[in-house]
């Protein structure tokens, strides 16, 4: 049978283990995202070189890359992207819009059923008060 200052033993072991294996783990993360920020830094520089140069070959200064069947067919698809973009874009704007007429037609028609509503109680008030 262990006595106390072994199973201590083992425990300040254990708890070492595990403050180790945290440290690891902490210092992975840490590495993890520096590379995920990283990724992210590419991407979008990679994104800046693209946008500049689909500019340049837009407006035919891209010289005899713009010739590139490659980047040519690149630059089709983005252009087709961009006029999807606007037709998705237009669809938004209308429903956001009809939204929009719909509440305030339906504010209209709560503004005219609390009138209505406020009529008929001073009727009764009326009715009531000829009654007695």
């Amino acid at each position: 049978m262990a006595t106390k200052r072994q199973i201590a033993e083992v425990l300040k072991e254990r708890f070492a283990n595990v403050a180790e294996h945290g440290r690891v783990l902490g210092l992975a993360l840490k590495a993890r995202a520096d590379i995920a920020v990283t990724r992210r830094r590419l991407r979008s520089t990679l994104a800046d070189l693209g946008e500049k140069f689909y500019t340049r070959m837009d407006s035919g200064q891209a010289g005899e890359l713009g010739n590139d069947p490659l980047l040519v067919s690149f630059q089709e698809r983005i252009t087709g992207l961009k006029a999807e973009l606007r037709l998705q874009e237009a669809g938004l704007k209308e429903i956001v819009e009809e939204r929009k007429e719909r509440k305030k037609v339906a504010e209209g028609s709560e503004d005219k059923e609390k009138v209505d509503e406020g009529s008929e109680d001073k009727e009764k008030v009326d009715e009531e008060s000829r009654g007695v």
